[in-house]
């Protein structure tokens, strides 16, 4: 029954020697067990959603295996014609169809579908034999809808009382909720997008003496129409937090609480919510020119010398649904605003509440020497600058969805107001602003700087080696922050010490990031010959940021906010050494690489046959030690989800497991943990693919049946992709998630 599966979870703290404690007497529960009658009534109801175990033991006793269904069509046309009086006219014309199901944890698929078409049209005209004009245009248009498992059928919030969710059948289902020690439960949100866009792009080249000229220069249009609601059912977060017992400065002892004791009580640490205004209408443009002479210098020195210009104008919506924070200086205040009108703090905003960046100026430059004209050797090199337009966009769907249009909010239980599964998403009346979300309102284009040198050396044997260098610095990379947070205290009463009172905790974006790469390649390639070709690449790197990528995606807001160099480490993508090697084998008879010369059954039976694959190896990315659950606020700040663990000063690696778990504690109270980010190896990856196929001539060359069976991961190996370093959670250390297991396919076409 629903209660014998609560009492159990509770007699797995006993097992684990975790207390449970009563937040009404304050005293621990006896043997660790919830009473029936202390049960919520909206977690009892939550429970049948939770599957029960298919696997033996307390920790990852579930597993859900499925096939996903997949489907895309696709059609393409393409015409080229020449005209008199040296033009020439090209046009294409493609559509696709495509639908899927995307399995959850607990085995709710969800729907998706969607079409696209793409349209272009291209007039190319030669004005002389040195001098030609290419005007392109193009048009693409792509529809894409994700319909939830629970869409349309129980309005699961109203039937078990929970307050401030979204009432559109569309977003029926229960809440999301997660747990430190369990799978937490999740489905999609409802979404149909249907975004377009518009390319005019004109270039004209133009050949004089040793230089070649290329001027042009593009306008792009884009639209994004966008139905959804990203957190309509809301998200809960149980941590062990109201089942603690604490300590004089009232922080949680370790060692008591736990999150599916919460749970069952119905006392979430933290939840948020997000619906209403869900219709949004974007529109942006891209204006953008360029010169480039590609400049042969003497027989064997060229030089490639460009300069590129673009302006990305920040997106606007068209009924001007969005809106920003308006910030005081040190973050003492915050004030809404909405597109084209005056904040209180900083002026008059822009209709896309960002100050436009018109300084996006990117240089090129390209060397290709041949130092020894009598020798095979060729030195390149190379350096350019590319700016990040496209951030654009994941801004202004966060600037969506934002109070006075829609409902949003984010709290933290306290002692002044417990949060409850039933009333957790109504807002306090204290609490007058409760936007989520804000972007620093003078943020800058990030940009990426790339440099390289590379050598190359053709060897005998149709061998060429080549040693090079690859850099990359990125500049204004995105770091999100949590500014309107406590003093350090207890966590109960963070709410209340809020620096900015009338205020939630909202992230704010601003682009103070950056990062270095540094990678040296060896590369050795046999060109085809003799029925052979090879190509082996080993590359050593390493980079180091406080951001790991353009515009943010993925990376954890910063632990404090108060001391962002704490946040610089490894990239997480930062990956030592990796090596990947293709090779390809034909028949030694019957074709360009024929080294045999077979007749009769003997020559039918090997011939056109050809074999490829590769391998690839990679060293781990790095891991992050975090703290969960009631740990998580060790500081007592508000800032929950970004806590790093203590370091103990133990060695990292283990001879036994991915990583010596000593290694890492939980942080005393009333401070971050010291543990960097991304200071732990993970588990290596290695993998390979294999090929093998054989064509069949039918009468003449015009006739062909072709035979190709292609494995990836073709020895089965396991790569573990997850590995869970949370110190405080019951599967500390444990894999959770592995990368694809062997998959076979065969395909057989007929060419006529």
């Amino acid at each position: 029954s629903l209660l014998e599966r609560g009492g159990n979870f509770s007699q797995s703290v006993a097992q684990g020697a975790v207390s449970i404690y009563d937040p009404v007497s304050g005293l621990p529960f006896p043997g660790n067990v919830i009473p029936a009658s202390r049960i919520d009534p909206a977690a009892r109801g939550l429970l049948s959603f939770i599957p029960t175990p298919n696997l033996p033991g307390q920790v990852q006793n579930y597993n859900y295996t499925t096939s996903s269904p997949s489907n895309t069509y696709n059609l393409n046309t393409r015409f080229n014609q020449s005209l008199p009086k040296r033009n020439q006219i090209s046009a294409g014309f493609s559509l696709q169809s495509r639908s899927s199901q995307s399995p959850q944890l607990y085995g709710f698929k969800d729907a998706a579908d969607g079409r696209g078409l793409n349209l272009n049209l291209g007039w190319t005209h030669n004005f002389t034999p040195r001098l030609l004009n290419s005007l392109r245009y193009s048009f693409s248009r792509n529809r894409n809808s994700t319909v939830p498992f629970f869409a349309n059928t129980t309005d699961v919030a109203a039937q078990l009382g929970i307050l401030g969710t979204s009432r559109d059948p569309a977003n029926f289902g229960p809440p999301n909720f997660s747990f430190t020690n369990f799978g937490g439960l999740s489905d999609a949100s409802s979404l149909l997008r249907v975004s377009q866009a518009s390319v005019v792009n004109d270039g004209i080249t133009l050949v004089r003496g040793t230089h070649t000229f290329t001027f042009g220069g593009e306008f792009r249009r884009t639209q994004t129409n966008t139905l959804t609601d990203q957190n309509a059912r809301g998200t809960f977060s149980f941590s062990g937090l109201s089942t603690s017992a604490f300590n004089a400065q009232g922080q949680p002892r370790s060692g008591t609480g736990f999150d599916f004791a919460d749970f069952l009580l119905g006392a979430p640490q933290s939840a948020s919510v997000r619906f209403g205004s869900s219709s949004t209408y974007f529109r942006g443009s891209t204006y953008s020119t360029y010169a480039q002479d590609d400049w042969r210098l003497r027989s064997n020195l060229s030089l490639n010398l460009g300069l590129r210009y673009e302006f990305t104008a920040p997106l606007k919506e068209k009924y001007g649904h969005i809106a920003n924070l308006d910030i005081a200086p040190g973050f003492t205040g915050v004030a809404p605003v909405v597109a084209g009108r005056t904040g209180p703090y900083t002026g008059a905003f822009p209709d896309a509440l960002i100050d436009p960046d018109h300084r996006a100026v990117s240089p090129r430059v390209g060397l290709a020497w041949r130092p020894f004209p009598k020798h095979h050797t060729i030195v390149r090199s190379g350096y350019g600058v590319y700016f990040n337009g496209s951030i654009y966009g994941q801004i202004a769907n966060q600037l969506a969805a934002q109070p006075p249009f829609a409902s949003t909010a984010t709290f933290n239980t306290s002692t002044a107001r417990p949060l409850t599964i039933e009333d957790a998403f109504t807002t306090p009346g204290q609490v007058a602003i409760t936007n989520t979300y804000a972007v620093d309102r003078g943020y800058r284009l990030g940009y990426a700087q790339t440099w390289n040198l590379a050598v190359q050396q053709e060897l005998p044997h149709a061998f060429v080696a080549e040693l090079g260098y690859l850099g990359t610095k990125g500049t204004r990379l995105d770091v999100l922050r949590l500014p309107n947070r406590a003093a350090p205290g207890s966590p109960l009463t963070a709410e209340q010490r809020r620096q900015i009172g009338n205020a939630v905790g909202f992230t704010f974006d601003s682009s103070p990031g950056n990062s270095i790469y540094h990678a040296g390649q060896a590369r050795l390639t046999r060109r085809f010959r003799r029925g052979i070709s090879l190509n082996a690449l080993y590359t050593y790197a390493k980079s180091i940021d406080n951001s790991s990528t353009f515009g943010g995606a993925g990376n954890t807001v910063a632990q404090d906010d108060k001391d962002l160099r704490a946040e610089r480490g490894l990239s997480s993508f930062d990956q030592r050494h990796t090596l990947n090697l293709t090779y390809m084998f034909t028949s030694p008879t019957g074709g360009r690489g024929a080294t045999m010369r077979l007749h009769g059954w003997a020559a039918r039976l090997v011939e056109d046959w050809n074999m490829s694959g590769g391998m690839t190896y990679g060293s781990g990315t790095p891991l992050t030690a975090r703290v969960l659950g009631n740990q998580s606020d060790a500081g007592g700040t508000g800032s929950i989800g970004s806590g790093r663990a203590d370091s103990t000063g133990a060695p990292l690696t283990s001879s036994t497991g991915f990583f010596n778990l000593a290694a890492f504690a939980i942080p005393p109270s009333g401070r971050y943990g010291d543990a960097g980010r991304n200071t732990i190896s993970g588990p290596s990856l290695w993998s390979m693919n294999l090929a093998l196929g054989r064509s069949f001539r039918l009468g003449d060359d015009r006739r062909r049946l072709e035979l190709r069976m292609e494995s990836t991961n073709v020895t089965n190996h396991v790569n573990f992709v997850g590995v869970n370093t949370v110190v405080n959670a019951s599967n500390y250390g444990f894999a959770t998630a592995a990368g694809a297991m062997r998959t076979t396919t065969a395909n057989l076409r007929f060419r006529f």
